[in-house]
């Protein structure tokens, strides 16, 4: 079931001539069981003659906002048990005056439940970065022992419960060269080899500290099927390289339903062209769906 504005559903339809039945529900009891027919419960709704694409807007914002409230208010009353989300324009959020730094975190509060924290998947890698949308500046503070154990468990529960054959973890260095004993800095000695330690003792398969820049070719080749990183851009440069021709997803778990995402932007430049790649967004689902009622 699609939470949105039926008439943008109707014309998006129209578009890419996908030959569904746009039909407009009340609830979720029912919705989605025919296969030939898309069932949309407003949210977000805006007059169709204000839609002017490829534009930022305050409104477009709070559109989205809506849909992602509605969402949660679902999940909350157990209507659902996986959220989608379509991309996310973090500015026209900002311009209709919400204060939450991206979609994760605005999931987040909307539930005010649990502690979320992000997970890709692409060509079959998966990764959580221990820090997220911050400063750089402020990256080293936050890497903690225990936070890189957290982010070590994390992964580790969602691997399994993705079903990934070999729940192997490599854990990455902050510092170039892993910190060369100390030479370039300690978090690799003080922080992370200790939390490694730990996980290990608690039966996880973990490696580490590994070298950044090697990271990511051990795990192609089959090493690791899943990576912590330190930061966000650590881990989403070489995820967006990588998947540029091939599905991948964005989760944000802790949550009480995984709400799970694409790895891009709105692509203002390309709105209703009809020429968007849907692989993406197709993963989404069907990753929401498999992971539903996992507990992650």
């Amino acid at each position: 079931m699609v939470v949105g504005d039926p008439r943008v559903m109707f014309r998006a339809m129209e578009l890419v001539k996908g030959g569904l039945v746009v039909r407009t529900v009340a609830s979720a009891a029912g919705a989605g069981s025919d296969l030939g027919t898309l069932d949309v419960l407003p949210a977000g709704e805006l007059p169709p003659d204000t839609l002017k694409p490829g534009t930022l807007d305050a409104r477009w914002g709070e559109a989205a906002a809506a849909c992602c409230r509605k969402a949660v208010e679902l999940a909350k009353a157990g209507a659902v048990q996986g959220i989608t989300s379509a991309p996310f324009n973090k500015e026209a959020f900002h311009m209709a005056g919400y204060q939450a730094m991206d979609d994760m975190t605005y999931f987040e509060e909307c539930f005010a439940k649990g502690i979320a924290y992000q997970v890709g998947e692409v060509a079959g890698i998966w990764t959580t970065p221990v820090t997220f949308h911050v400063a750089f500046r402020a990256i080293p503070d936050l890497i903690t022992q225990e936070a890189v154990l957290a982010k070590i468990r994390s992964l580790d529960k969602v691997l399994k419960a993705a079903k990934v054959s070999l729940a192997k973890i490599g854990v990455l260095a902050l510092n170039v060269h892993c910190g060369e004993g100390g030479m370039f800095g300690r978090e690799e000695i003080d922080v992370i080899t200790p939390a490694i330690r730990q996980a290990r003792a608690e039966g996880l398969d973990v490696s580490g500290p590994i070298p950044p820049d090697s990271a990511f070719p051990l795990a192609l080749r089959g090493d690791f099927p899943g990576l912590v990183c330190m930061y966000h851009d650590q881990a989403n440069i070489a995820r967006k390289i990588i998947g540029r021709d091939q599905p991948g997803v964005s989760l944000f778990l802790g949550m009480p339903v995984p709400v799970v995402t694409v790895p891009h932007g709105t692509a203002y430049d390309i709105a209703w062209k009809g020429t968007a790649k849907h692989s993406m967004i197709v993963r989404a689902i069907t990753m929401a769906a498999a992971l539903a009622g996992k507990g992650l």
